[in-house]
C-alpha cells in the first residue's frame, strides 16, 4: 500500500504542478532548469506530505480529509505567491468536495464544520472588510474551508499559528530592512506552514 500511496502522491504532485504553473506537466522533465526545479520540489513536497499523511492516518476517510486540506493549501499557496490571489475555481472544488466528506467523515462533527466554514471564515471576512484588506477576502475562503473540511478546531489553531509566525517573519524582515510595517505579506504560506507543524507535532 506504501508503493500506491507514494504513486497517487507523484500523481498529485505533476497535477498540482501543471496547474499551479499553468504548464504543461511534461515540463517537469525538460531541459529548463528553472521548470524542473520548480517542479520536482512540488512533486517532492506533495508526494512527502501524501506519504506524512498516510503514515499517520492510514487509509481512513480522515487521512483523505486531510490529504485534501493539505493539496488545497499547497496550490493556493503557490498560486498566492506567484500571482497574489486566491484560485476561486480550486476553492469552490474543494468546497464541494468537503461539503460531502462531513458526511463520510466520522473524525469531524457537521456543525463543527459549519462553525468553522461560517464562524471562522465570517469573522476573517469581516474583519478583512473592517480593515479594508489588512487580511484578504482571499484568506477568509482559505481559513473557512479549512473549517469546513476538518472542523472550526483545526481551522483556529492553522489561524493562530500562521498569524504568529507571520508575525515572526514580518518582524525578522522588518529588522533586515526587507519589508515595512505597510508591506503586505501573502497569509496563505503561513497557514500552510502552520497546517505542517500541526501534523507533524
Amino acid at each position: 500500500m506504501s508503493i500506491v500511496i507514494i504513486l497517487i502522491g507523484l500523481a498529485l504532485g505533476i497535477l498540482t504542478y501543471g496547474y499551479s504553473f499553468n504548464t504543461n506537466p511534461q515540463n517537469i522533465f525538460s531541459s529548463n532548469n528553472k521548470n524542473r526545479i520548480k517542479g520536482l520540489v512540488v512533486v517532492i513536497g506533495v508526494t512527502t506530505v501524501t506519504y506524512l499523511l498516510y503514515y499517520q492516518y492510514q487509509l481512513t476517510n480522515y487521512f483523505i480529509a486531510m490529504e485534501l486540506t493539505a493539496w488545497f493549501l499547497i496550490i493556493t499557496t503557490i498560486r498566492d505567491c506567484k500571482d497574489k490571489q486566491i484560485p476561486m475555481d480550486v476553492v469552490i472544488i474543494t468546497f464541494i468536495i468537503g461539503v460531502i466528506l462531513v458526511f463520510f467523515n466520522p473524525n469531524v462533527i457537521w456543525t463543527h464544520s459549519l462553525i468553522g466554514f461560517v464562524g471562522i471564515g465570517g469573522i476573517i471576512a469581516l474583519i478583512s472588510v473592517i480593515t479594508k484588506g489588512a487580511i484578504g477576502i482571499g484568506d477568509a475562503l482559505v481559513i473557512g474551508t479549512i473549517g469546513l473540511i476538518l472542523g472550526y478546531k483545526m481551522a483556529l489553531a492553522v489561524l493562530l499559528y500562521s498569524l504568529v509566525l507571520s508575525g515572526l517573519i514580518g518582524l525578522g524582515l522588518m529588522a533586515l530592512g526587507k519589508v515595512n510595517r505597510k508591506t503586505k505579506l501573502p497569509m496563505v504560506p503561513f497557514m500552510l506552514c502552520a497546517f505542517l507543524i500541526i501534523i507533524i507535532l
